[in-house]
């Protein structure tokens, strides 16, 4: 999909939606594609929505989608794109495999927007490939598909498959599709149209910079964070987090405490409680597991802990509302 323009045109995008699916992602991916041709004047992309069952889907904001046809018949597709959103596993079943398996045989190229890529990877389709999804869901993802080479990048291509990971990021993945098919110029009146005049490389972040996030430059405290964030499973002790920025522990503390309204022991806690939740969302880890990865000694801490920050137990976790 992403090499030379195709021989024939339009190129022909399917786009498999899926409960809970992202109406901004969505529209990221299809605006580009209609400017395209609106500015060519000429059909360059045709698309149309699948669903399972050709049943309309509703979308993360409520909102219903009519699908054009049913993803397990369809034929005359170039390229299938998966649009998923939260708890992907909810919606892997036997048909979804059969269908993106049977495309794949095919020769159609396959895309994940979103968490759509694990949707692909839970198919098999993924397997030896380089793959990205969105950030929240990183960790989940790499310990469920070890074949599968997880990046941090907003797109990755990787031959046949490529993937997004959600938000505006399908906008920039379709505006270096469309200049590598025809053109620079194309892709920079798109962009002009949209009135999006910083567009994105692939390779860039998916998340603020910790400096934007939490509104601080003090490049100790921020080298803490960092640290912190590389050192969930073991924290590393307050006066060792002291000593790898060198500065004293109170003066740590003061500077957490000056710009974080907190201690560096809250803090670093915090982290791990959000990390640990994101693992109850997103995995099928026992609370125990979870724990010991979020660096917590037992499970009678971790829970206190939690219930103490969310305000309630985390075995309540999976069964509150996505």
């Amino acid at each position: 999909m992403f090499g030379d323009a195709p021989s024939t045109s339009p190129q022909r995008i399917g786009f498999l939606i899926l409960p809970g699916f992202s109406m901004i992602g969505l529209s990221a991916m299809v605006d580009p594609l209609r400017w395209a041709n609106t500015l060519a004047r000429e059909a360059l992309y045709d698309w149309q929505m699948l669903s399972l069952g050709g049943r309309p889907v509703r979308s993360s904001n409520d909102i219903s989608l009519m699908a054009d046809k049913a993803v397990e018949t369809v034929k005359g597709i170039d390229t299938l794109i998966v649009c998923a959103g939260f708890h992907p596993q909810k919606h892997f079943n036997s048909k979804l495999a059969s269908a993106l398996r049977r495309l794949a045989a095919v020769g159609v190229d396959l895309g994940g927007q979103d968490t759509g890529s694990y949707l692909l990877a839970a198919a098999g389709l993924l397997e030896g490939y380089s793959a990205t999804i969105h950030w929240e869901n990183h960790d989940s993802y790499r310990e469920a598909f070890r074949n599968v080479r997880v990046v941090p990048e907003l797109f990755e291509i990787d031959r046949n498959r490529f993937s997004c990971s959600g938000g505006l990021s399908g906008l920039d993945m379709m505006l270096y599709l469309v200049q590598q098919q025809h053109g620079a110029d194309l892709a920079a009146a798109i962009s002009d149209q949209l009135i999006y005049h910083q567009v994105r490389e692939g390779s860039d972040p998916q998340r603020l910079s910790l400096q934007s996030r939490y509104g601080v430059s003090n490049a100790k405290l921020l080298e803490t964070i960092e640290n912190m964030q590389r050192h969930f499973e073991h924290p590393l002790p307050i006066p060792e987090l002291a000593r790898r920025v060198h500065v004293s522990e109170r003066e740590l503390e003061r500077l957490f405490r000056s710009h974080m309204q907190t201690t560096p022991l809250t803090f670093y806690r915090r982290l791990r409680l959000e990390k640990a939740q994101l693992l109850l969302q997103q995995t099928s880890f026992s609370v125990t597991n979870i724990a010991l990865r979020c660096g917590f000694g037992s499970t009678s801490h971790f829970s206190r802990s939690y219930h103490r920050h969310f305000g309630y137990p985390p075995r309540e976790e999976r069964q509150r509302p996505g």
